[in-house]
């Protein structure tokens, strides 16, 4: 058991210091390794606008897992309780890279009704499609500002519908189609026929993003529940554990393992059930651009 430790520590160390260091010893692996969960959190990645690489999320997984892990296993003398921290250690990362990205995103789909009214003002001023998109880029809303400079960057080198196909696949998300989708018409057919189209969509989007923020408001309350009623049993277990012998040596024995293995698949399947329940409908992209065809 010493030995196991003693290798797994230095194991977590060597990835620690990896990590400071930059190097990714998993990297080749993840690149080679590449399937369906890993291009998916490719996507989230770069809709929530980080471009870090998967390798380093998974280096602090298992260094979070093994301090974790070690850190539960000597305060409570339980070896199952320090590899049951060291597995929901390991989630803790991955957690924090999705609440960034939903983060990300949120903030970026929040400026699509400003950019909007912006493009419209600029349209009903007289200005082009073109020229306004190009405004849109030096004057428009923060974080959808470096994606239509990239756009006016990109159509003095490609043709401008391709350029703003470019920008689609960089902006990732459902409600960027629609308007790009509405922007690509106007090429075609003229700006008189979108104006009022862009216009309504501008609140029709505005709308949808307060429902929206306020369903996640209500939730919140019943989320920190359950998820206090979910973690705060197995603290108080290795509290127990580590100022009582008896119960280090009940749930030590294999009858404490199996009372500890269904209180997590009892949790495990509570946490399931609600957040299924309370999950939001998350719109697929459907107008996927001919560029990504």
């Amino acid at each position: 058991m010493i030995l196991l430790a003693s290798l797994f520590a230095a194991a977590v160390g060597y990835l620690l210091v990896g990590m400071i260091v930059g190097v990714t010893p998993v990297g080749q692996a993840a690149v080679v390794g590449r399937g369906g969960r890993l291009d998916r959190w490719r996507d989230r990645l770069q809709q929530g606008g980080m471009v870090e690489s998967i390798a380093r999320p998974g280096m602090l997984s298992v260094a979070s897992a093994g301090v974790l892990g070690v850190g539960v296993h000597t305060l409570s003398g339980v070896v199952a309780l320090g590899v049951m921290a060291g597995i929901a250690a390991s989630g803790l990362p991955w957690v924090v890279i999705a609440r960034r990205c939903r983060i990300a995103r949120s903030e970026r789909l929040a400026a699509w009704p400003d950019a909007l009214r912006d493009l419209v003002a600029h349209l009903r001023s007289g200005a082009s499609m073109h020229a306004s998109l190009c405004r849109l880029g030096e004057s428009g809303p923060g974080l959808l500002r470096p994606h239509f400079a990239r756009y006016g960057a990109l159509a003095g080198a490609l043709n401008q519908q391709m350029a703003l196909e470019i920008v689609r696949e960089e902006l990732c998300d459902p409600l960027s189609d629609r308007v790009i989708e509405v922007i690509l018409v106007a090429f075609d057919q003229g700006t008189s026929l979108v104006v009022d189209v862009l216009g309504a969509l501008a609140e029709h989007t505005a709308a949808d993003l307060r429902l929206a923020e306020a369903i996640l408001t209500d939730q919140l309350e019943t989320r920190l529940e359950a998820r206090g009623a979910a973690v705060l049993p197995f603290v108080v277990l290795v509290l127990l554990c580590s100022t009582s012998l008896d119960y280090r040596r009940f749930y030590s024995s294999a009858l404490g393992l199996a009372v500890m293995a269904s209180g997590v698949v009892l949790v495990s399947i509570g946490l399931a059930m609600i957040r299924r329940l309370a999950a939001p409908v998350i719109e697929e992209r459907v107008l996927v651009g001919r560029a990504s065809s």
